[in-house]
């Protein structure tokens, strides 16, 4: 019992441990590039890019390092464009980065810094970081466990704060626009300490169902940032070294903070943020405000964004609304911000920061997925008419992001940012797609946010080169660019072009507001300052006044001020009060702009094959299944382009005392994933006093196709698969007396399944999709001859719709099985009548009726060791009934299964590890049957 829950500890204290899977198309040729300290991969189209992320690893590879004592070991890092999703990684099983090239639209994501440059410092950090657990005692896990071990470990004894903040932090001190320095990043924060008192550290760490609370990457960045100010440069890396060295430990990166820093974990949040509300404090009373008016008109206090306002024709709003309790949404509102209706759900949006509408229609851009290649998607325009409810796809497959109607909605202005990494502003039909023009960006200068003027002459855009940025305006006729203001460090954004005026965001006086830039004289003013943020303008339809999103602790609401030019402050004259919270580690650091001198020299370039790195071992690590009755110790591979998996290892099972060895092979380079797995070992059964071996083998071959289609509000897959089976029994020696009796001979079985769902988003709230169709087919059976024959035919389905109030779900499921159970019985696919065990039948049909909904949503801690999240219940009805012919008496016989009962679970965190919530409850459940009641522990998914 003792080695089954260490074994169980070790997986579920190790969320990160599984890695990360992104196949690419096999069209995509791979290049490479060795330095002295990483392996750059990258695509044959992408070499100019290879050279720089070349270049710029290997020069910040020491300095970056220098705070936490350890530089890594040679690392591979892979370029990925065939998609548009702006994201980065580090890695272990196996130890490899990967930067997903495409930058995001949204200002507030990256900064003024060069995409590639940002992903660079920030992940080289996560780098360091695991270097260090390499420096440790931690290292000791390697040894029995491969990189599973380092990575389990690491996450168990350092906190997903620390690796997050202390990366954002690094960004910050070497760079001139890291996250750090916008006030978007700490908006959330800053705005619940000034509005009321902190979150208890807890809440803050592992979030809330309740409240929006900050992620742990501002979470994090703060708490490094206030330790380095108290305590100097490597104080963290004295912190960390003690706490890996010490994994052991419970709470060891407590215990670790208050030897190194006199301050255990809690009261160091607690200092923190009470030095960041005297901070900002003293900022917000020293700004002035200017007047507004809030239009949204809230039923409750539950955090939610009405984001993007814009003017409809009649005076109407469209915005754009989401929360913990709503996906995101196009909602219309009435001028005075009254009569909140919905107008269309879209799919997930990409992350343009700007929505356009224009003569009542708006226009956006989601993300459309490959079917088949994970790391291959794109960005899709779509627009919808409010006055005919038209919705219309303008264009599949392509790369197009931030699109804005002109004047007339005749034509849209959209950015695309091609595989070879180049941006471009292209002009589309609105009604066709056709491609009308192309303007390739100067000297491939970033830019984003495109804006049409009132004449639909021209084009107003941010464009963001060497960590600064300007709004330039772009002539459709000949594509010039012009730039309207001076280049600036400042993170500007979101820009709207008048008659007369240009407006934009602008974090200029510290806390981001609306600006704007007179045409005539290029005069730039304060437009708004309010309190947290002012921001996202849009002028009305009357030319009159300005929509935009006001900041509060419910979420960003909708606002409106007089366009009155006589009220504006000048640029000059604006009152500037910024809480530059870094400025500490940059002086530690002493470099604020390491990227400004990154060498260009030009390395070899050689061909990247992944066939001959398709094996790649990089853990053995034992694990145990979810009964508890076997035990594996296994020895794992995938290759860094994720084209590979497979297996070796050793099972013993505890409950017959009988083992095997198999090994395993999925590869996913082609259309259909291709599976080979083999296994040979002996089985052990007691029957009275007798015990009886027989010696198994078995070897399966087979094809799986798992598609994402996946194009609107619902996520939608198939997943069709095909396997074929010897399984050979030998060395048995018992009698055969009954038919179902084992006995030495072969099993040739071939099985199909499909299994489809369509499940609409869920917001955080939500228990399940608030529509849901789930089905499934499974068919398995002996074609093919040999000493055993049967046969099975599963189908079940489930569909889930809203109940009676938000959040509730009532979920419909249906099972129909028959097979043949006079030889060999296969395995069952389909979950049984709850209070019952497994039993089979010829023929059997049933399902389910339950209502999920939840109860209450404490944030309630026992100490640092259980926090609970959300209490829900389900109150559930299960019913069954079976055919099967009783051979000895020759008649069919007829079984009824039925079950009724109730749930009550909760979700909560253990020991502080974020980002698993675990699930358990109790069971209470009546069968008319025994007209007896039962409890029962049930223990439900952890969710990572």
């Amino acid at each position: 019992m003792r080695v089954k829950l260490l074994l169980a500890l070790f997986c579920l204290a190790s969320p990160a441990a599984f890695s990360q899977t992104g196949t690419n198309p096999p069209s995509v040729k791979w290049r490479q590039i060795n330095t002295e300290s990483f392996k750059i991969i990258f695509p044959a189209e992408l070499e100019q890019e290879g050279q720089r992320m070349a270049n710029t690893m290997q020069y910040i590879h020491k300095p970056l390092s220098g705070s936490l004592g350890h530089a890594p070991h040679k690392i591979p890092l892979v370029l990925q464009n065939q998609g548009v999703i702006s994201n980065g990684f580090v890695a272990l099983s196996p130890r490899r980065s990967e930067f997903y090239t495409t930058a995001p639209q949204n200002y507030n994501l990256g900064g003024t810094n060069n995409w590639l440059n940002l992903l660079a410092m920030h992940e080289f950090r996560h780098m360091v970081q695991y270097e260090k657990a390499y420096h440790s005692r931690v290292k000791l896990a390697y040894y029995p466990f491969g990189q599973n071990g380092i990575l389990a470990l690491s996450n168990a004894a350092v906190p997903s704060w620390f690796w997050e903040g202390d990366a954002v932090a690094t960004e910050t001190a070497f760079s001139p626009s890291g996250r750090g320095r916008i006030p978007d990043f700490d908006l959330l924060f800053r705005t619940i300490l000034l509005e009321r008192k902190p979150y208890s550290y807890n809440k803050q760490h592992l979030g809330s169902f309740r409240d929006n609370v900050p992620n742990h990457y501002v979470t994090g960045y703060h708490l490094v940032t206030h330790l380095r100010r108290k305590a100097g440069t490597d104080i963290w890396g004295k912190v960390m070294q003690q706490a890996l060295d010490q994994f052991y430990v419970p709470f060891t990166f407590s215990r670790a903070m208050r030897q190194q820093a006199g301050k255990r974990l809690t009261p160091t949040y607690r200092a923190m943020t009470h030095e960041l509300d005297s901070l900002w404090t003293q900022q917000a009373n020293s700004l002035p405000e200017t007047p507004a008016t809030i239009l949204t008109q809230r039923r409750n206090r539950t955090y939610t964004d009405y984001l993007y306002p814009q003017p409809l024709s009649d005076g109407g709003i469209i915005a754009i609304k989401s929360g913990l309790s709503d996906i995101q949404t196009f909602v219309r509102l009435d001028a005075d911000g009254g009569n909140e209706r919905k107008i269309f759900t879209p799919g997930i949006l990409t992350s343009n920061g700007m929505l356009s509408v224009v003569d009542d229609k708006i226009v956006w851009s989601e993300y459309e997925y490959d079917p088949r290649w994970d790391t291959r998607n794109y960005s899709v325009i779509k627009t919808y008419d409010l006055e005919t409810g038209t919705y219309q796809v303008l264009k599949r497959q392509t790369r197009l992001a931030a699109p804005a109607f002109s004047p007339n909605a005749h034509t849209i202005a959209a950015i695309e940012v091609n595989t070879q990494n180049i941006n471009s502003l292209v002009l589309l039909d609105a009604d066709t797609g056709e491609e009308l023009k192309r303007w390739p960006s100067p000297e491939n200068d970033f830019i984003s946010m495109p804006r049409w003027a009132p004449d639909g002459k021209s084009v107003v855009l941010l464009r963001t080169r060497n960590n600064t940025r300007t709004i330039a305006q772009v002539a459709i006729e000949t594509g010039t660019f012009t730039d309207l203001i001076p280049p600036t460090s400042e993170n500007i954004g979101h820009p709207v072009i008048t008659d007369k005026h240009v407006f934009y965001n602008s974090p200029y006086n510290g806390i981001e507001n609306i600006y704007a830039i007179d045409l005539s004289t290029r005069q730039q003013y304060q437009v708004a300052s309010r309190r947290y943020a002012g921001i996202n303008p849009a002028v009305t339809a009357n030319g009159k006044g300005i929509l935009f999103n006001d900041f509060s602790l419910s979420g960003y609401n909708i606002a409106t001020m007089p366009l009155s030019p006589a009220n504006w402050t000048p640029l000059e004259k604006v009152v500037r009060s910024k809480v530059n919270y870094y400025e500490p580690l940059v002086e530690q650091e002493g470099t604020p702009n390491i990227l400004a001198d990154v060498p260009a020299k030009t390395y070899p370039v050689q061909k990247y094959s992944r066939l001959k790195h398709i094996f790649n071992p990089h853990s053995w690590m034992p694990s145990l299944d979810p009964e508890g009755n076997s035990v594996s110790l296994a020895i794992l591979s995938q290759d860094i382009l994720s084209t590979a998996v497979s297996t070796v290892g050793y099972t013993r099972n505890l409950s017959e005392s009988s083992s095997r060895v198999f090994a395993g092979v999925s590869y996913l380079g082609y259309y259909p994933v291709i599976n080979l797995n083999g296994a040979t070992g002996y089985r052990v059964t007691q029957e009275n006093d007798s015990t009886y071996q027989w010696r198994e083998k078995n070897i399966t071959a087979g094809l799986a196709l798992p598609l994402n289609l996946t194009r609107s509000k619902y996520l939608q897959s198939l997943t069709l698969a095909t396997n074929a089976q010897i399984n050979s029994i030998s060395d048995f020696y018992r009698p055969r007396r009954l038919l179902t009796e084992q006995a030495n001979g072969i099993l040739r079985n071939v099985n199909y399944s499909a299994s489809y769902n369509r499940v609409l988003r869920q917001s955080r709230r939500d228990l399940a999709g608030r529509f849901e169709q789930r089905a499934s087919l499974y068919y398995n059976h002996t074609p093919f001859g040999g000493d055993y024959s049967g046969e099975i035919f599963t189908a079940t389905t489930r569909l889930a719709f809203p109940g009676l109030f938000k959040h509730h779900s009532l979920q419909l499921t249906g099972n129909y099985q028959k097979e043949d159970t006079h030889d060999y019985i296969f395995s069952s696919p389909m979950r049984f009548v709850r209070g019952y065990g497994y039993r089979p039948h010829d023929e059997f049909y049933g399902g389910s009726v339950q209502y999920k909904f939840p109860v209450f949503y404490p944030d309630f801690a026992l100490g640092p060791f259980f926090y609970f999240q959300r209490l829900k219940s389900n109150i559930f009805y299960d019913y069954g009934h079976g055919e099967r012919y009783d051979r000895r008496n020759r008649v069919n016989r007829n079984y009824t299964y039925q079950s009724v009962g109730l749930e009550l679970t909760t979700d909560f965190n253990f020991m502080r590890l974020q980002g698993v919530l675990f699930d358990a409850g109790v069971r209470v459940l009546y069968r008319p049957d025994t007209q007896k009641p039962s409890i029962e522990f049930i223990v439900g998914e952890f969710n990572l």
